[in-house]
């Protein structure tokens, strides 16, 4: 980060010296000639020496400048690109953490209507037909429920994941394309306009 400042130092530098060193000769060339007939040729190479200088220093302060946006635009690209590899480590850790928690809720669904089921089954053997197969009845329902549930958080998960996705893509540099005409509408009952 130091380097790039001192190569702009010691390019001010050698300008600034540039312009002492032909200062001073001019200064004594005109010190040693008739002031009175050269007056005008100095002024104009005081002037010239002074727009070369100037010059000098805008190119300087040019390539400088060029040099600092490069290293900020290099930047802000590896900082857009960790933000985006945590946003894709985020999601997979949330889209984990749903899965394992899904997971042990369908197991433990899973138990439970089995028991159900179990205790049903068991109560229609001990001659209890309408206790039992009340039982059965409401395990299945229970069992259906959970399906119809899981299957909409499987929707929803998907739904939200595409969004997602589109928001990475939406911040991805992409080109616009435009028309150099407007459509012509294909509607035969709208009326033309003059100059159609």
């Amino acid at each position: 980060m130091l380097g790039p400042r001192i190569g702009g130092v010691f390019k001010f530098l050698i300008g600034i010296l540039l312009l002492q060193v032909a200062t001073a000769l001019l200064t004594y060339t005109a010190l040693m000639t008739d002031l009175q007939q050269t007056a005008w040729l100095f002024a104009a190479l005081a002037a010239t020496l002074g727009l070369l200088v100037a010059l000098w220093f805008d190119s300087v302060i040019g390539s400088v400048k060029e040099q600092a946006v490069a290293r900020q635009h290099k930047r802000h690209a590896r900082e857009r690109e960790k933000l985006r590899l945590r946003a894709e480590k985020d999601k997979a850790k949330v889209a984990k953490q749903r899965k394992r928690s899904s997971g042990g809720a369908t197991l433990k669904t899973g138990l439970a209507v089995g028991g159900t089921v179990g205790v049903g089954v068991a109560l229609m053997f001990a001659q209890l037909m309408t206790l039992g197969l009340l039982t059965i009845s409401a395990a299945g329902g229970a069992a259906l429920g959970y399906g119809v549930r899981s299957r909409q958080e499987k929707m929803i998960r998907a739904r939200e994941q595409k969004q997602a996705e589109r928001l990475v893509y939406a911040e991805s540099d992409l080109p616009v394309l435009t028309s150099a005409s407007p459509p012509k509408s294909s509607n035969p009952r709208e009326p033309k306009q003059p100059g159609q």
